[in-house]
Parts: C-alpha cells; sequence; structure tokens
C-alpha cells in the first residue's frame, strides 16, 4: 500500500510556479523579438496578461515553502 505524501500539493504548486515563471520569461521574449508584428492592442493584453501572472507569482512567493 503506497504511503499518503502530505507533502504533495506543495510540490505541484511549486512546479506550477516555476512552470508559470517559465512561460512569463518565454512570453517576454517573444513580444520583444515579435512587438512590432503585434497591433497595439494586442500588445496591451499580452501585457497586462504578464502583469498579472508576475503579481500573483509574488503574492504567493512567501506562502509556500
Amino acid at each position: 500500500m503506497p504511503r499518503n505524501d502530505g507533502n504533495k500539493s506543495q510540490k505541484e504548486d511549486l512546479e506550477k510556479m516555476e512552470l508559470t515563471f517559465k512561460n512569463i520569461q518565454k512570453n517576454e521574449k517573444f513580444l520583444e523579438e515579435n512587438g512590432r508584428e503585434l497591433t497595439s492592442h494586442q500588445v496591451k493584453d499580452v501585457k497586462e496578461h504578464l502583469s498579472s501572472k508576475k503579481k500573483f507569482l509574488k503574492e504567493t512567493e512567501g506562502t509556500i515553502q
């Protein structure tokens, strides 16, 4: 019978946060490289989405240890 890992949810949350951070970096790089090809409205939407993700990471950074 397998043991119940009490830290599994915390480990999964940390993995999600790390993946989110990597995705933010990829999106910022994409925005730098292809920003001229996008409309101003699209650039604004991407920047707003990235800022909300960064805010989420900043708020949850100290809560999961």
